[in-house]
């Protein structure tokens, strides 16, 4: 079929992505003005969908298409406004001021770069050169101060040709040619670093290598890259290379030094003189994820506070911060301060707009949280009730990760049957969750697991009488504490409490005979 007939078809607009557009465009001085009615008809459909979302009182399309159209029934009419609605916003965006509180000072030089950049481009392609050049003349300063090489790159370019080849302006023309050179050269060591993160994430992380390949791959690559970081100081460059610094540790369990590595890495972007939280979000998160593994409530604790407001509140980096804080004060014994957490966590009126996995995610903590109170470790009143039924119900995506969190799903379920005195349904799932150990939970990374869940089954095994229950678990419980936390290779995130404390929990709560 010739190219030009060649059609396709237009890709549905789920409700996620309004969500995500209408709450992270800053739209409030648009709104306020009077082009606003010029991008959105007053009273139309389209202007109650975009409140409707806005104010968070639509989140899925069957609410949506119960609001606008008396029916649940996702229509064709909803799909299209939905399609409307996202490229009226997309057509905005030159539109917005990007300069209010909120965005760290490079994240604000990012979005007024490219903006004026483009208009510069547009300009010079109308032949409009005397303001289009000394637009990207000025626009140069900036570029090279916030260390935007490749929108520096982009200028360089259009500023070499026009004094080369254009105005003929030779002392000029040399100037920018040799500072295209040298923003060529950094570019190049960015690049390859970028090139050589994204790989590893992509095929040793996401493929689940063993750990040898990971600790070899990562050793390799940022071998390749820590040349170029001894000689050059680029952003990119040390953000990509400090990252796969970070994985040759991390890779290897040493949370020691990965702790040191991102602490130098926190030093050096603030050393930057220009404000940036992406590089602080990440280090400081994985410094958190640190102090989670080696226990260290205080340090970890001190963190988080010290450096919440570079976590907008509500977005999707502040609900992952809090994440880790309940992790490290279950992991700590601190479950007062992880209870407060999910309370606060589970009743913010962003989590809906969350993707699913975060909801899924504290769906699954709530499930613990509550364990704490039943268990009589927590003294709080929680301000919601939990239903085992209803929680298992509430999270299908988790449900199919066979060997990640589905694991606390399942201890999850073991654990309140046991505190509810339902033995005779606890033996009806004890078989079906044996069958689920031997097929799921044999590799390394869920070996923890596979012990705690076996000590588990135990127990109705042993007819619920203590003595028999530890005599019988004391061979799982050897092998547990022979992999601790800090050196098996699972994911931080699956173990809630460590298994060690859960264990002791469930002793003193089943009253075994």
């Amino acid at each position: 079929m010739p190219i030009g007939r060649s059609k396709m078809a237009p890709r549905k607009v789920i409700m996620q992505e309004l969500i995500e557009l209408i709450q992270l465009l800053n739209l409030g001085k648009l709104r306020s003005g009077s082009v606003w009615s010029t991008i959105m008809e007053p009273g139309s459909l389209m202007e109650k969908l975009f409140d409707a979302i806005a104010d968070g009182s639509v989140a899925t399309d069957e609410q949506a298409g119960q609001l606008l159209f008396g029916s649940d029934r996702v229509s064709a009419k909803l799909q299209s406004l939905k399609t409307r609605l996202r490229d009226r916003l997309i057509d905005v965006v030159f539109l917005l001021d990007f300069r209010d509180t909120g965005f760290t000072d490079r994240q604000k030089a990012y979005f007024e770069c490219n903006k004026k950049w483009s208009s510069a481009m547009v300009l010079l392609s109308k032949g409009i050169k005397i303001t289009s050049i000394d637009l990207l003349e000025r626009l140069l300063k900036h570029t090279t101060h916030f260390e935007f090489t490749e929108i520096t790159l982009n200028i360089l370019y259009s500023l070499r040709l026009h004094y080369g080849t254009i105005q003929g302006d030779p002392k000029k023309y040399e100037l920018y040619r040799e500072e295209y050179t040298r923003q060529q050269q950094i570019w190049m060591k960015e690049n390859n670093a970028e090139e050589l993160y994204t790989h590893f994430v992509s095929h040793y992380i996401a493929s689940r290598a063993t750990k040898e390949e990971m600790v070899d791959q990562a050793k390799a690559y940022y071998a390749r890259v820590a040349p170029d970081m001894a000689a050059c100081d680029a952003f990119r460059l040390h953000l990509c290379g400090r990252l796969l610094e970070l994985m040759v540790y991390s890779s290897e369990n040493d949370y020691t030094r990965s702790a040191e590595a991102c602490e130098a890495a926190i030093r050096f972007f603030e050393a930057k003189p220009y404000n940036s939280s992406l590089p602080l979000q990440a280090f400081y998160y994985q410094l958190v994820v640190c102090y989670v593994q080696l226990k260290e409530f205080e340090r970890g604790a001190a963190i988080i506070t010290r450096y919440q407001e570079i976590y907008e509140e509500g977005s999707y980096n502040w609900f992952k911060l809090q994440e880790l804080f309940f992790l490290l004060a279950m992991h700590t014994q601190h479950y007062e301060d992880a209870f407060s957490t999910y309370e606060r966590v589970i009743g913010h009126a962003r989590l809906s707009a969350q993707p699913e996995v975060i909801q899924e995610t504290w769906k699954i903590y709530e499930a613990f949280a509550h364990y704490l109170v039943q268990v009589g470790k927590v003294e709080q009143i929680p301000s919601q009730r939990f239903k085992l039924s209803k929680f298992l119900n509430d999270i299908p995506q988790y449900s199919k990760d066979k060997q990640g969190m589905n694991i606390p799903i399942l201890i999850a379920q073991i654990l309140f049957m046991f505190a509810e005195g339902k033995h005779a349904n606890t033996v009806d799932r004890i078989e079906a969750i044996n069958k689920y150990c031997s097929r799921y939970l044999k590799k390394n990374d869920t070996f923890r697991s596979n012990c705690f869940i076996k000590m588990l089954l135990q127990i109705p095994d042993a007819g619920f009488h203590r003595e028999a229950v530890i005599r019988k678990s004391d061979k799982y419980l050897d092998m547990l504490r022979a992999v601790p936390m800090e050196i098996a290779n699972q994911s931080h995130g699956i173990e809630i409490i460590p298994y060690e404390d859960l264990w002791d929990m469930t002793l003193e709560m089943l009253h075994i005979k």
